[in-house]
């Protein structure tokens, strides 16, 4: 930036924060919850409503059985560099609703912190990125790149039906760099950089033992669906959490020197999470320990298992049936399709062919090097907000859609963030502080404009 810009943007920034807050505030009231198909159309409207307050030539792009996508292109001159900014408009489910301090739907700013759903995952995101675009345009006067947004609303339920559109729409993902979703805040403000995303294999096992329930008296002769299914689920995993389905960690990235340096230098520790979930991690050691563990190694997560009667009172009942809901984070090097197939043979290998396995949701992992132009970008920008490198980490633990911009060519991460480590996502009080929001935006701004000279 020339001298001055830099202060007149960041300027800018402080003196509309409000504007950030009432964008947010308005678009996060809008519920739409993907796994529960609630408020597609709404939800895309808004995304168009909201670009469209910032100059972005927004449409809804159909998605065949799927909500629409939302792309909105600024196009300063065809010859300047391209940066994508990927978010979605579509978040969890409320549940447990009883545990929130207020209203899902109506965010609420309480103690320096703005709380409801999506605030963090990831409208505030999106928000944060349409002030940052009013900073400099107001400023400078022009962008110096293009920029287009993308805007999808099925990324909580992985996705389902953007493949075959990006198949027909390269177009959208191409691009000379792309931000994805944002990354996070630690407790103390410092901003984490991540280059990819873990992928997902999310699935449901089901198994029936008979036609109907029977009193639970006749259990000594008639098999439980609920124990069946336990004895599978303790097939997949042993106690030490290492995954025992033959060939799972085939192909899985090893640490490479230059992502273990990064981790050494970072500041964050896991062992926040400690304090702000009420628990205590499965993994001790040292620092860096703790990150190896968060970074390279997988999961294979049981998020939810029912069976039976689980009403109020006692119902003595011998369950026909019994489900579970399993995710497996991959990291680069594995593919969902293979660990699919892997986990129908080994089911079937230990005896529990009976086993239905339903495929939900699917990501493929993917990072880019530290050393693209969108990571250099945000790297220089986080030293002029914040005075310090981010914490650095080669992927998410999470999943993203990563991979939708880097097989097409797309130098893809994960851009500034609204959010924290403290935030709460898929959970109730979901919430960003507004410290980290001011910050993330000024780094967004900076991004922008680092990035122009960095991928000519």
């Amino acid at each position: 930036m020339k001298p001055g810009e830099q202060d007149a943007v960041f300027r800018y920034v402080d003196e509309r924060f409000d504007d950030f807050l009432a964008d947010l505030t308005a678009y996060a009231s809008v519920p739409t919850i993907s796994a529960q198909g609630k408020g597609f159309g709404e939800g895309a409207a808004a995304t168009v409503r909201l670009l469209g307050r910032h100059g972005v030539v927004a449409r809804r792009l159909p998605v065949a059985n799927g909500p629409d996508l939302v792309v909105g292109n600024v196009v300063e001159d065809p010859e300047l560099p391209t940066l994508a900014m990927y978010n979605h408009y579509d978040v969890q489910p409320v549940d447990p609703i009883h545990e929130w301090e207020s209203e899902p739907f109506r965010p609420e700013v309480r103690d320096g912190a703005l709380y409801g759903r999506g605030v963090a995952d990831t409208k505030g995101n999106t928000a944060s990125q349409c002030l940052a675009l009013a900073a400099i345009r107001e400023t400078v006067g022009s962008l110096p790149v293009n920029l287009r947004f993308v805007v999808e609303g099925e990324e909580e339920m992985g996705s389902p039906h953007l493949l075959p559109f990006a198949d027909a729409h390269p177009e959208v993902f191409r691009a000379d760099g792309a931000t994805i979703e944002g990354g996070d805040h630690n407790e103390a403000g410092i901003p984490i950089f991540y280059m990819g995303s873990k992928g997902i294999l999310s699935v449901e096992m089901t198994v029936r033992t008979a036609a109907v329930d029977q009193h639970s008296s006749i259990a000594t002769v008639v098999p439980n669906a609920a124990w069946r299914l336990i004895h599978a689920l303790n097939t997949l995993r042993d106690a030490d959490g290492r995954i025992t389905i033959k060939g799972f960690y085939d192909g899985a990235q090893k640490p490479m020197r230059e992502e273990l340096a990064y981790l050494r230098r970072n500041t964050w520790d896991p062992k926040d999470w400690e304090r702000t979930y009420g628990t205590k991690l499965l993994v001790q050691g040292t620092r860096l320990d703790r990150q190896k563990a968060y970074v390279y190694r997988n999961t294979c997560t049981i998020d939810g298992f029912w069976s039976g009667y689980t009403g109020e009172g006692h119902k003595t009942v011998n369950p026909a049936v019994a489900h579970a809901k399993i995710d497996f984070r991959l990291i680069p090097g594995q593919r969902p399709e293979a660990i699919y197939k892997k986990l129908l043979a080994h089911l079937k290998a230990k005896g529990f062919k009976d086993v239905a396995v339903e495929k939900h949701s699917v990501f493929e992992p993917a990072a880019t090097p530290a050393t693209a132009g969108i990571s250099q970008a945000i790297v220089a920008a986080t030293k002029q907000v914040y005075g310090r490198e981010p914490n650095m980490l080669p992927w998410m633990a999470g999943s993203s859609t990563t991979w939708y911009f880097t097989r097409v060519g797309t130098p893809a991460v994960a851009g500034p963030g609204v959010g924290w480590t403290g935030e709460r996502i898929h959970a109730p009080n979901e919430n960003i502080r507004l410290a980290d929001a001011r910050n993330a935006i000024k780094t967004t701004a900076a991004m922008v404009l680092e990035f122009a000279t960095r991928a000519r």
